[in-house]
């Protein structure tokens, strides 16, 4: 625990002068229940009242979170609680993390091996520009660390974030990487925890379907293809908070390998947009369609992707300050849609520099994280794919530098503000 003593104590001595600003109740009892850490009554911090030790521990980065949670009873519980993402926040040392699920070569001989590859789940934390591979497996329970089930992420499997209070993010279905078959497992990470707990598998097997999260905190997935390669009208929502699935209406279209995106303005639903028919492979489609929770049912949205020199299949969605964006390569490469009409589209800015097709985009608070082909770089490893951020008020984009060894394919990516 030094490394994460020492973080503490730097924040405590650049706090120590304001103590005087703070509350110090000694009902303890109170402010513990306040905190969710009643299980012990002893200080946060000794010799700090505990709204000053909170003000020391909500500034520990995110990356020592876990660790942070072994300390003691007390610690765990506050980094647990809801009071500590929120003085996060006020003290401006919340951190934007893009989850993403990634290829990783396989392990091999060196010699060429055809080995098919693994999938893990990355972290790029964009404020620090960290990248790091998420650990499998839950720590707090020893059997199920070492259960067969908390081997590799599966191949194409989709991750969005997830539940009401936004801090967990389901990784959901994918091929098995030893049968190649799909899977129906569901994987749903805390992210403040650092810990995993196995989901309620889906009500059916598919590949490459589209996955979102709602408004509402709901994971939506919709459309794809079934093991007969039959593309898919149907689609369901996966209340996070409760471990349950519920089917949804069909939507109007088979949709395989369509993308889903929140619906502007919030309060639950997706749009479904492209993705092809069982006659029509790879003719990816522009239109679309929404679900909207309070109606139940899916509206006909037209042509809603529209970039006009660019394929459907290479233009990606995501929602960002509550609105539609489309990011694509070259000049009007990022457009956005409050939802208001089909073909009301905005010009917001150019694409990323050098941009050749977009892999795929994801919403992070005010901000898109973008993860693309670069035209004229070496396909080495870390050279063919790289990562920008912009923000949605505007500016220039920011690179987010991608190390050796996590340039592979992403499938699928989300967002969460920890």
């Amino acid at each position: 625990m030094g490394a994460v003593k020492q973080e503490v104590e730097g924040v405590r001595t650049a706090t120590q002068p304001a103590r005087h600003c703070y509350d110090s109740n000694p009902n303890k009892q109170e402010r513990a229940m306040a905190m969710g850490a009643g299980e012990e009554m002893g200080d946060l911090i000794p010799g700090l009242p505990d709204d000053v030790a909170m003000e020391c521990l909500v500034r520990v980065p995110s990356h020592s979170h876990r660790r942070m949670r072994r300390v003691c009873c007390r610690w765990r519980g506050a980094v647990a609680s809801p009071e500590f993402r929120r003085r996060r926040g006020a003290a401006g040392a919340s951190e934007d993390v893009a989850f993403l699920v990634q290829a990783f070569p396989a392990p091999g001989d060196g010699k060429g091996s055809t080995t098919t590859a693994e999938c893990a789940l990355t972290a790029a934390n964009l404020t620090t520009g960290e990248l790091r591979r998420v650990k499998q497996g839950n720590n707090n329970n020893p059997a199920a660390e070492a259960a067969s089930w908390w081997g590799p992420v599966p191949l194409f499997a989709q991750c969005a974030a997830a539940g009401d209070d936004g801090r967990h993010v389901a990784v959901v279905g994918g091929w098995d990487p030893d049968t190649l078959r799909p899977t129906t497992g569901v994987r749903v990470l805390d992210v403040l925890a650092g810990t995993w707990r196995r989901g309620r598998p889906m009500p059916d097997s598919r590949s490459f379907f589209g996955c979102a999260a709602g408004g509402d905190g709901n994971v939506y997935i919709a459309g794809g293809h079934d093991e007969s390669k039959n593309a898919l009208r149907s689609a369901c929502a996966y209340a996070v908070d409760a471990d349950a699935w519920r089917a949804l209406p069909d939507m109007a279209q088979e949709r395989d390998e369509p993308q889903l995106v929140a619906v502007p303005g919030g309060g639950g639903g997706v749009l479904a947009a492209s993705g092809y028919s069982t006659e029509a492979q790879g003719a990816f489609k522009r239109t679309a369609e929404r679900y909207a929770t309070g109606e139940g049912a899916w509206a006909d949205e037209g042509d809603v992707v529209v970039p006009d020199d660019a394929t459907a299949e290479t233009t990606c969605l995501a929602s960002v300050g509550g609105k539609v964006w489309a990011v694509r390569a070259g000049k009007g490469g990022v457009r956005e849609w409050d939802g208001a009409a089909a073909r009301a589209w905005r010009e917001v800015a150019d694409g990323p520099p050098g941009m050749e097709a977009c892999v795929k985009a994801a919403g992070v608070g005010d901000a898109v994280f973008v993860f693309r082909t670069v035209a004229g770089e070496a396909e080495g490893e870390g050279r063919k794919y790289s990562a920008w951020v912009m923000e949605a008020s505007g500016g220039p984009w920011k690179r987010v530098p991608v190390p050796s060894g996590f340039g592979g394919f992403v499938y699928s990516a989300a967002a969460v503000r920890v």
